[in-house]
């Protein structure tokens, strides 16, 4: 029997991150993950939320942990400001009595009693599957694509709660790269922040940030880089495009969900369609590494 795990696709994996989604269901039943969908989920509040009521911000993470708590399961959050504020959630109620009474009054007649398991995809890939097992079911090595893994802000750094990869110098993405047979080239941006949400707020920041991260790829000649944030992907990716005057970084770097590497090394195409949905489209990088046709 395979591992059955809750699955909270959140509000991005449903709308502009809808291939991180696909990828993420083509190629975890391969490795035999149970991906059971947590029914009648909610929005989880990222990232604005707690900055306008803690209580109502806690209790819209702790619903979708009471839900997955009644079916029995730990919860798996694909992206990092979603799996951030489950970790979030769970440390603070699970400190307070106080707050955990207030917030279940909330979700009533959903009682929430902190038991829920939260992981991120790396943590299930790492952890769970395992990489010796991720390794078997590779029959497409993604050979000699020069990868970058950038891990953001929200995936380690969690205040005073667990972090299961190092809070200071990340692994674990780099270390499902290589098994699948990418080459992780070490750089000095892993964890620098692409300035998240602020693109709607603060454009400017958004482009010094990220276009720092883009320049630091680049220095180390990686031909593209892999996230497993949304936020990340979208910033990186946009910042490229040329779509407005304020983002038009010279890169020209594919930026692919870790899922999407993944599927691809087990076997797994995507239509044209697929690609289309990334500003700076993989699809040349891809047909001229041979690791997809034309």
């Amino acid at each position: 029997m395979g591992l059955q795990i809750g699955y909270f696709p959140g509000c991005s994996l449903h709308s502009s991150a809808k291939e991180y989604n696909d990828s993420i269901k083509a190629s975890f039943g391969d490795l035999g993950v149970e991906l059971r969908e947590v029914p009648d989920w909610n929005c989880c509040g990222a990232t604005a939320a707690h900055s306008l009521n803690e209580a109502l911000a806690l209790a819209l993470p702790a619903r979708n942990l009471a839900i997955a708590e009644r079916e029995g399961l730990p919860l798996f959050a694909p992206c990092s400001a979603c799996y951030h504020r489950f970790l979030l959630a769970n440390r603070k109620l699970r400190e307070s009595e106080e707050l955990l009474l207030e917030v279940n009054e909330l979700i009533s007649p959903l009682d929430y009693k902190g038991g829920t398991e939260v992981k991120n995809i790396l943590e299930l890939l790492v952890e769970d599957v395992g990489l010796k097992k991720v390794k078997e079911r590779v029959t497409h090595p993604l050979k000699g694509l020069r990868l970058v893994s950038y891990y953001g802000c929200l995936l380690s750094r969690v205040p005073h709660g667990r972090a299961a990869d190092d809070t200071e110098n990340p692994v674990y993405m780099d270390m499902v790269v290589e098994a699948l047979g990418a080459e992780a080239v070490p750089w000095p941006s892993k964890m620098d922040c692409c300035g998240a949400s602020l693109n709607i707020t603060e454009e400017a920041i958004v482009c010094r940030l990220s276009s720092h991260i883009l320049d630091n790829a680049q220095a180390v000649q990686a031909q593209a880089v892999v996230t497993s944030c949304t936020l990340c992907q979208m910033n990186l990716d946009l910042m490229q495009s040329g779509t407005k005057p304020a983002y038009n970084h010279p890169a020209n770097l594919p930026v692919f969900y870790i899922s999407e590497l993944l599927a691809m090394a087990m076997g797994h195409s995507f239509p044209a369609a697929h690609w289309k949905k990334h500003f700076i489209n993989p699809r040349e990088l891809l047909e001229k590494m041979g690791l997809i046709q034309s």
